[in-house]
């Protein structure tokens, strides 16, 4: 695997004032064969802690899709100990994907 696509540092702010860096980074869609799928990575680390996912489809845009869609439900836990900010805006720049169909 290379490197990610994309990256971005997001800011934890404790209740104590405490910052911590949250990083998000996902991958190119790479085709599996083993699972007969497209699968792009996705990363958030920080905070001591790592989570791992991955986007799955029958091409490499639904597997990035998939894979943009998993961020802000990988970061809101948290939401639960802290604020969460990307260059100084309470907005930290994922908004939520609708991936259903219309």
């Amino acid at each position: 695997m290379t490197g990610p696509i994309a990256e971005r540092n997001i800011t934890l702010t404790l209740p104590s004032g405490i910052q911590e860096s949250i990083r998000v980074r996902v991958w190119a869609p790479e085709y599996r064969p083993a699972v007969l799928c497209w699968e792009a990575d996705v990363e958030v680390t920080g905070a001591g802690d790592t989570d791992k996912s991955h986007g799955a489809g029958i091409d490499a845009f639904q597997a990035l899709y998939g894979a943009l869609y998993l961020i802000p439900t990988m970061l809101s836990k948290y939401e639960d100990i802290g604020r969460l900010s990307w260059i100084e805006e309470a907005w930290i720049g994922f908004p939520e994907i609708n991936i259903s169909v219309p």
